[in-house]
């Protein structure tokens, strides 16, 4: 079975952009893969494909053995595929609350996990306490909430699912301390879950050294390790 996330020679262009050049790449369950590169490379286009948000060019992408582009997402949560997103700009809905945000991918799904209306306000209340997001901002509007807070109920949502694939796009990108070292915990609690793959784009020096996972670096549609990246552009 094809455990975890593969990349089964996965191409992907947009027009003359090349994102992904016949690549071949397996992420195991409780590992973490961090991508790095240039702006406007592809790290995030990159998340969505793995994430079978963006159908593969050519080739074939595999979560726990299932092609997640060609099937339903409750399809794929009652196959045991249960995907946690987070979009880099946070990608809330701005006329929902914050908590409404956090319930709606629950109510989406609420027969596979077999919980009823309660349960699922239960379990998004829980998400949200459990990235410190003040009860007083359960029922504000995302433009009314702070960049930090909006980053922290958008991983609230993401975390509401109880994925065992995370995908992450610029995770500490314009936090405040405060919050950017509440992130950096729950980065490290996924980093250390044997169940959970975990896929990241990010340039952030401070968030790949408290992770401490060697990174890969997406150029001209490849990924390769950073060292050999700039080896390669040297020669």
């Amino acid at each position: 079975m094809k455990d975890g996330l593969w990349l089964d020679d996965a191409s992907f262009r947009y027009g003359d952009l090349w994102v992904l050049r016949e690549t071949e790449l397996h992420v195991p369950p409780g590992r973490t893969l961090i991508v790095t590169g240039d702006n406007g490379v592809g790290k995030s286009t990159l998340l969505y494909v793995c994430a079978g948000l963006l159908p593969v060019t050519a080739g074939h992408v595999w979560l726990d053995g299932h092609l997640p582009a060609a099937k339903k997402p409750s399809e794929l949560m009652r196959q045991g595929v249960r995907r946690g997103f987070l979009f880099g700009q946070g990608g809330l809905l701005s006329n929902l609350s914050a908590l409404a945000n956090v319930t709606l991918a629950l109510r989406y799904h609420a027969d596979v996990f077999g919980i009823d209306d309660k349960e699922v306000d239960a379990r998004a209340r829980e998400a949200l306490a459990q990235l410190r997001v003040a009860q007083t901002d359960f029922h504000a509007l995302p433009a009314h909430l702070s960049v930090g807070v909006r980053k922290r109920v958008a991983l609230a949502r993401a975390l509401a699912l109880d994925p065992n694939f995370v995908f992450l796009d610029d995770p500490d990108a314009g936090l405040d301390s405060a919050t950017r070292h509440l992130v950096y915990e729950r980065l490290e609690r996924f980093r250390d879950d044997s169940h959970i793959t975990v896929i990241i784009a990010t340039n952030s020096r401070p968030l790949i050294d408290r992770l401490g996972v060697h990174p890969m670096e997406l150029a001209h549609g490849h990924l390769l390790p950073e060292d050999e990246t700039r080896r390669s552009r040297r020669a």
